[in-house]
């Protein structure tokens, strides 16, 4: 039979896995990291993702084009391979592309010995592997998701302005809390609320008023605030 991997698409977690003691712990794996915020659309596992097409090439294709190489180990699954198994030649590529693998072990292992598994992929022994227990399986998983990086998320037009606006002037509940030029005042300087209804200057960055101020807080000279016509703010100034 051939497969082919759909198109256009590129993928955050490859699953890999030996189909005899692994196919069943590669769908939980796959379904567990869904649960933790990867799209089903971006992670690759073959009984899902391929239709038809060259299948080693198209293995290969999705393993280059992926983020992250889960390996499912599980008991002796490094036993009695074929020559030519397409599972060692998965993680062979991916070790050869410098993919970040990440080994989750199943069936309370916890540790792969190198002079136990193929020398093409020994490697794979010294990477760093999440161990799933059964008792804390939720446990297990979230730490595989720790593991993986996934694609950023595309913001809207809004999102993007919230953030331009949140870093030049820090929405927050009551208001702008974010300083032009946020260290310390040096000798001489006040703050002032960049607004004409203002009628304040200010000395303690954590002032209620500030703190509840609707615009931006600017730094300026005390002549420049009293040449605005501002005054002391009484709670600043109370001492």
């Amino acid at each position: 039979m051939n497969f082919k991997m759909q198109k256009g698409t590129t993928y955050d977690v490859f699953i890999s896995y030996r189909r005899q003691g692994g196919a069943v712990k590669a769908e939980l794996t796959k379904d567990e990291l869904a649960k933790r915020g990867f799209r089903d659309s971006r992670m690759f596992l073959d009984t899902r993702s391929l239709t038809s097409g060259n299948y080693l090439k198209t293995i290969l294709d999705a393993i280059a084009d992926s983020r992250n190489i889960v390996v499912i180990v599980t008991k002796d699954c490094f036993k009695n391979l074929p020559t030519d198994s397409t599972w060692i030649r998965e993680i062979e590529y991916a070790i050869e592309l410098h993919k970040n693998i990440v080994p989750i072990y199943f069936d309370g292992i916890t540790e792969l010995k190198a002079d136990e598994i193929p020398s093409c992929i020994q490697r794979l022994a010294f990477e760093n592997a999440v161990q799933y227990v059964h008792q804390y399986a939720d446990a297990s998983f979230e730490r595989l998701a720790l593991c993986l990086s996934k694609e950023p998320i595309a913001l809207s037009k809004w999102s993007k302005w919230l953030i331009g606006v949140i870093a030049a002037g820090g929405l927050a509940a009551g208001g702008y809390t974010a300083i032009d030029n946020a260290a310390g005042l040096k000798p001489g300087e006040v703050y002032v609320v960049n607004s004409s209804s203002s009628k304040s200057y200010h000395i303690d960055r954590n002032c209620a008023t500030l703190k509840n101020a609707k615009h931006r807080i600017k730094k300026v000279l005390e002549e420049e605030a009293i040449q605005e016509e501002k005054s002391p703010c009484k709670r600043c100034y109370k001492d």
